[in-house]
């Protein structure tokens, strides 16, 4: 069964640091941070325990525009049990790249490529 209840946060992460001496004694740390702002460039998910609503088990936290990972997650965790109203972009846009169709001349966001979802989907058709 699916968990009950989710906390999706926007917010800041930033990662600890840990600085060692040259015999490898830890001379500085700065444990890993999480900072809510509605303006923040990451977003964290965390399953809630429904009675005390506190964290049932670790966050795990996106970059805001990995949407397509952040969704993935949601629905993992929640594991509904209908078919959802999604299609498999995944396997859409691998089956095209098979055939030859390359959905980048449609794209216009091309300074994006970088970070996109259907670029990696495409360059390895197969899956894998």
């Amino acid at each position: 069964m699916g968990i009950g209840v989710i906390a999706i946060q926007k917010g800041n992460f930033t990662l600890g640091r840990r600085q060692l001496d040259k015999d490898g004694n830890v001379v500085k740390e700065t444990p890993p941070r999480w900072e809510h702002d509605p303006a923040g460039a990451c977003v964290a998910i965390v399953p809630l325990k429904p009675d005390t609503m506190a964290a049932d088990g670790p966050a795990e936290v996106f970059g805001d525009w990995q949407a397509g990972q952040y969704l993935a997650k949601v629905l993992e965790m929640l594991q509904p049990t209908r078919k959802t109203n999604l299609p498999d972009l995944e396997a859409m846009i691998r089956r095209a790249a098979l055939d030859g169709l390359d959905l980048c001349d449609y794209c216009e966001d091309c300074y994006m490529c970088r970070d996109c979802i259907v670029k990696e989907w495409k360059e390895d058709p197969g899956g894998g």
